[in-house]
């Protein structure tokens, strides 16, 4: 019995310390999402041609930005052709995509000028590796 109970308390004990490591790293994660997101919000708003970058917040351990494009400008391109390079300029980018790597998404938000919701799509460390396989 006291075996038994002793074996209970020891599994229940490296529970709570798998928990309370895991827990760490998630604040961790989240502590880097928000210094990051505060860095790029002190920028904003960017303009990149009809792209004009608005916010830079974070939620979790995921950073998103919202995105206002024009599309009525005479530069503007199709916006999923914008989100395709946006996406690879991300994962190509080494600080962002460090963080990628150690957990952190990018959710990017793009609206066009009247507010609507043209873009919604997360990028991560796996959808990295599919846009740009490792050789």
């Amino acid at each position: 019995m006291k075996i038994r109970t002793l074996g209970a308390v020891g599994l229940i004990i490296a529970l709570l310390a798998g928990c309370s490591s895991a827990n760490k790293d998630q604040k961790r994660l989240e502590m880097i999402a928000t210094n990051r997101a505060a860095l790029l919000s002190s920028e904003l708003p960017l303009q990149y041609g009809p792209l004009h970058i608005m916010r830079a917040n974070s939620r979790g351990s995921m950073i998103e930005m919202m995105m206002v494009y024009n599309t009525d400008a005479a530069e503007a391109k199709p916006v999923q052709d914008v989100m395709t390079h946006s996406a690879m300029s991300f994962c190509q980018n080494p600080t962002i995509s460090d963080n990628l790597t150690q957990g952190i998404d990018y959710r990017i938000k793009i609206r066009d000028s009247r507010g609507k919701l043209l873009i919604d799509n997360i990028i991560t460390d796996k959808s990295c590796d599919k846009l740009l396989p490792k050789k």
